[in-house]
């Protein structure tokens, strides 16, 4: 059994997820919130696997209850909901370790099929979401705090994924220990990281690499 929480300001919403649950014998609606604070006093009394959580919500917002989650209940997994796939959205969810993303329109199948692989482990990211941050990356439309992610950034991503060295990556890109230093560096600033690891994790997140 998976036990879900929602947390949404609007009733209509949480009633409507509720409705779309509904006779899903493994799923199970344990709590729901109509703000941050609400979500919180709830994970101190009840035991969750997945949090629908919305990206939007007076006082607390979505994204800083998410930061307070993955300190306090790091083994919940969280799906954001949004009425919008704003990239810098989804980018700063993933961040702050968002396991999904989906929007407010999402049908029953597809919401159901979120919360089993969150539940399982993985990530997911609505087609609609991932697309727009995606396309932002690779430089379909490269500005602001994602930052531009090129050809050559992939491949050295994959490469970091595939455990390769900076002395590795040299090799296979054909440049200078240094120039990739550099690079890595970019790639970091793109992502909003620090270390190759969370590098790695949210470029897989984004289906990026592999």
């Amino acid at each position: 059994m998976i036990r879900v929480a929602i947390a949404d300001d609007h009733r209509i919403i949480r009633e409507g997820l509720d409705l779309l649950l509904a006779g899903i014998d493994h799923i199970d609606i344990v709590a729901h919130a109509a703000d941050g604070l609400e979500l919180i006093d709830v994970l101190g009394t009840t035991e969750v696997d997945v949090i629908l959580l919305d990206v939007r919500m007076p006082g607390m917002t979505g994204l800083d209850v998410l930061e307070h989650i993955g300190k306090l209940e790091p083994g919940v997994a969280v799906v954001m909901l949004s009425m919008y796939g704003d990239p810098v959205y989804v980018s700063r969810a993933i961040e702050l370790g968002a396991s999904g993303y989906l929007l407010k329109s999402v049908g029953q199948d597809e919401l159901v099929k979120a919360i089993e692989m969150v539940a399982d482990g993985k990530s997911y990211f609505q087609a609609e979401v991932s697309g727009p941050l995606v396309a932002r990356m690779v430089g379909d439309d490269a500005h602001g705090p994602v930052g531009e992610m090129t050809v050559e950034q992939l491949k050295i991503l994959q490469l970091l994924a595939d455990g390769a060295d900076n002395s590795g990556i040299a090799k296979a890109l054909s440049m200078s220990e240094a120039t990739t230093k550099a690079k890595l560096r970019v790639i970091y600033g793109s992502l909003g990281v620090q270390r190759r690891s969370e590098a790695v994790a949210v470029a897989m997140r984004l289906g990026l690499i592999t």
